[in-house]
């Protein structure tokens, strides 16, 4: 069969016509549609609460992490004070040490200055990322503290301090677990002082660990002491 030319070029320009429409009404569809980019709610994260409270759930651009708030004023102090408590316990096992007779107390003064010497350095490292003061006991335990630091709840006084140097025997045992145990106990005020207005996790952390290791040597040092002879 064939085919006039004119009539050849009439259909041919009926079938451009019929593609350019379907190209069109493709083009349209594609537009309508939405791309895989576009950004839809996201799904509740559960946020786990401090001790005590409850979770709450976060969503949208809650969830999405942010530049971490600065400490309170609390955390701060908290922090610099503690290093200051901290290195005058040092002090005071480094003075009673060499005298102490019981093997207990011996044994529970070495590990007091082992776990406080780290957790000062791990204070100073939390002051030095917040730029904040750091006191200088955190490289000197055997500095003074004056003024505010000096009273602090459970902070001996320096003559305390000579008294335990010049005492022997049992009287030096008893003498360092009784200014250990206020000490301690000391720091547990400095803990719930915190507790109240505190914000920061990490010094939450180290005040939690501090309370409940303190609160468990005060037992101890009272059970030792009990024990010696009068």
């Amino acid at each position: 069969m064939s085919f006039a030319p004119g009539r050849r070029r009439t259909t041919f320009a009926g079938l451009a016509v019929l593609l350019t429409f379907a190209l069109v009404a493709c083009s349209s569809d594609d537009s309508a549609r939405p791309t895989s980019t576009a950004t839809s709610p996201s799904a509740p994260v559960l946020q786990p609460g401090k001790p005590g409270e409850a979770n709450s759930s976060l969503s949208g651009t809650q969830a999405v992490p942010g530049k971490k708030a600065e400490p309170a004023p609390a955390d701060v102090t908290f922090m610099q004070d503690m290093i200051v408590h901290h290195a005058q316990a040092i002090t005071m096992v480094d003075i009673a040490l060499p005298g102490l007779t019981d093997s207990q107390a011996r044994s529970l003064a070495r590990r007091i200055k082992a776990e406080q010497g780290p957790e000062i350095r791990v204070m100073k490292t939390w002051l030095e990322k917040h730029h904040k003061a750091v006191p200088p006991q955190a490289t000197n335990t055997r500095m003074k503290a004056d003024g505010h630091h000096g009273m602090m709840p459970g902070m001996a006084t320096q003559q305390q301090l000579i008294d335990l140097q010049g005492a022997k025997g049992p009287a030096k045992d008893r003498q360092f677990l009784t200014l250990m145990i206020r000490h301690h106990q000391g720091a547990l005020t400095m803990v719930g002082t915190r507790g109240r207005s505190g914000t920061d996790d990490d010094a939450e952390r180290m005040a939690n660990d501090i309370g409940s290791v303190q609160t468990s040597q005060i037992t101890r040092m009272k059970s030792i002491r009990s024990g010696l002879p009068q």
